[in-house]
């Protein structure tokens, strides 16, 4: 026998090499392609902190060796690595320099059925594999109560569109046998164009890894049993030990054919025929001799033509007499079991009248019920609805008439017509309502904000501000009272002595400049520095109120007080003292409070 290989590029070499050894000739074929993935951040890490990692092949080892170093990361020495056949643990070792457990049978279904992955419950469980495929140990893991999730680091691509090409040159190579370890590969080799090459695939003899591939050539492509041989695993070992098995199965099955064929021609060979006269000196020709034998050789084969023939007619008869009978039988069958049809389509038909009417019935009567637990909570729902909705409305009013805060009461606006949302009619009142909000928005916004935070600022500074104090000046030294004991200084001891008898009466201090003001202590001091900050808040609080008598009122007390008792000539002092006189000129605007057409839309809309 002949066989094909599509293992993917590089991984057919080694067992076409071992089926060589057992003169069994192979082609290297391969109709995949595998491309790398780069798995997401979140599966890798994922991964990384499993508790069981199973790895389905050898290149989802090394993308996934890989990855992970690229990115640092590394599996823990308390994760449980499983691998599905030999060379894929041999990889694990390879790569992660871990050791990984192998089923003896080497396949989904012997690795779901290890002891080590029976109790699972709760358990972080990551397959690492290819894209698609696999789903039966997913599905197993999953009904244990795993947490499970997929980490695909590759894909498997058909090498061609279509795999006319390939067929064409296994058909011209002889091929017996394909060897096959993926389903990916399989719809890969199905994929024909053309119905010869597709006709002449489904005759060839199958050599897959597994079970699940086994089912899937027979569902998918009507692959027979007696075509599929299973491998005991995906490694060459195991690969060449199941060829080398069916091809000398196969061998022995042709010899004894062939003997067999041998047995049933018979032999053309002529036969020595000796014919002797009574007379023994008279003998016949041997032309003769074969000349009879010809002649007899023809009368037996036709007359054994003939009776062959009586035989086959005489058994066709008595089987078309048979299937005749058979035929009866089944079509007194086919019209019993017609009559029982038809009894129960009026059965079935009667009962689906009767089920209809019932339904219909018991829908009105669900119908009547619903109408009515409706009309009872749009009752309920109503009276709350038209609650918040006369709230609202009053609200947006209040908003911009009093306090003419436009914005706020364009937010209460549009909470309003959110409300309306699932309420019906109410295309009169949300009109009224975007006009409302229209006109507010187009409203000029006073500058309240930047009066009031300037006259904030000035009140922060009332407390650093400098008051008219004067300054006492420093105490000239005292002179030494000591008398000399010199004589010539009598006139120094006199004064001296004139001045300690003062000093016992009398404290005279000089100054350099004259004193104006009164000198203020520290209580008057406080006082004035509130009388200020009282005008500056009353300021603030009639502009806010809009009354413009007392804001000027307020703001000419400040600037009284502040020429009376501060320091102007102080740059502090008289930039407050200039920005007081700017707050006096601001002007007033009069702007009428706008008024609302929502109220009146909403009182008709609940009318």
């Amino acid at each position: 026998m002949k066989f094909a290989i599509t293992r993917p590029q590089g991984k057919g070499d080694a067992l076409a090499t071992e089926l060589a050894k057992l003169n069994v000739s192979a082609l290297c074929t391969p109709v995949l392609t595998l491309n790398a993935v780069q798995a997401s951040p979140q599966q890798l890490l994922s991964a990384c902190d499993a508790d069981i990692l199973i790895f389905i092949s050898q290149d989802a080892v090394m993308n996934f060796a890989q990855q992970i170093q690229a990115d640092g990361l590394s599996v823990p020495s308390t994760c449980q690595i499983f691998a599905v056949g030999t060379q894929t643990a041999d990889a694990v070792k390879s790569h992660l320099s871990r050791h990984a457990t192998v089923p003896e049978r080497h396949d989904s279904e012997g690795l779901v059925a290890l002891t080590a992955l029976q109790s699972v419950q709760d358990l972080q469980v990551v397959i690492v594999k290819g894209r698609g495929g696999r789903t039966h140990i997913a599905k197993a893991l999953k009904s244990r109560g795993a947490r499970l999730s997929t980490c695909n680091v590759y894909e498997r691509i058909a090498a061609q569109s279509h795999a006319d090409d390939w067929l064409d040159l296994w058909q011209e190579a002889k091929i017996d046998g394909i060897v096959i370890t993926s389903n990916a590969a399989v719809d890969a080799i199905f994929n024909a164009q053309q119905a010869a090459n597709q006709a002449w695939l489904q005759t060839r003899m199958f050599v897959v890894v597994s079970e699940r591939t086994a089912q899937h050539l027979k569902i998918q492509y009507k692959i027979t049993n007696t075509q599929i041989v299973v491998s005991q695993g995906a490694s060459t070992e195991a690969l060449t030990q199941t060829i080398g098995d069916l091809n000398s199965q196969q061998g022995s099955a042709m010899t004894e054919k062939q003997q067999e064929t041998s047995a049933s021609i018979p032999s053309n060979e002529p036969q020595q025929v000796e014919t002797y006269a009574k007379n023994d000196t008279a003998k016949l020709s041997k032309t003769a001799v074969l000349a009879l034998l010809v002649a007899l050789t023809g009368v037996g084969a036709a007359g054994g033509v003939y009776v062959y023939h009586q035989q086959q007619v005489s058994q066709q008869s008595g089987q078309i007499a048979q299937l005749t009978a058979q035929n009866g039988q089944l079509q007194s069958q086919v019209n019993t079991t017609q009559a029982a049809l038809s009894d129960l389509q009026k059965q079935w038909q009667a009962q689906q009248k009767t089920m209809a009417a019932q339904l219909q019935q018991q829908q009105q009567q669900v119908q009547q019920t619903l109408q009515q637990t409706l009309s009872q909570a749009r009752q309920q729902v109503g009276g709350a609805v038209s609650s918040e909705l006369r709230a609202l409305a009053r609200y947006a009013e209040f908003k911009a008439a009093s306090e003419r805060d436009y914005l706020g009461a364009v937010i209460v606006l549009k909470r309003l017509n959110e409300a309306l949302s699932e309420e019906l009619a109410t295309d009169p009142l949300k009109l009224a309502i975007n006009q409302d909000i229209a006109m507010l928005r187009a409203l000029p916004k006073p500058s309240t904000e930047a009066v009031y935070m300037e006259l904030a600022g000035l009140i922060a500074q009332v407390d650093k501000l400098p008051l008219k104090t004067i300054d006492k000046p420093k105490d000239r030294a005292v002179e030494s009272a000591e008398l000399s004991r010199d004589i010539s200084d009598w006139q120094a001891n006199l004064v001296r002595s004139w001045n300690k008898i003062k000093a016992d009466f009398l404290t005279i201090r000089q100054h350099d400049k004259p004193v104006i003001d009164p000198l203020l202590d520290a209580q008057e001091q406080q006082l004035i520095r509130a009388q200020l900050r009282s005008y500056l808040q009353q300021a603030q609080t009639a502009f806010l109120d809009n009354q413009a008598s007392i804001f000027d009122q307020a703001l000419s007390g400040a600037q009284v007080t502040l020429t009376s008792y501060y320091r102007t000539d102080e740059s502090a002092s008289n930039t407050v003292l200039e920005q007081i006189q700017m707050l006096q000129r601001t002007e007033h605007p009069v702007v009428k409070a706008p008024q609302l057409a929502t109220p009146k839309a909403l009182k008709e809309w609940l009318q």
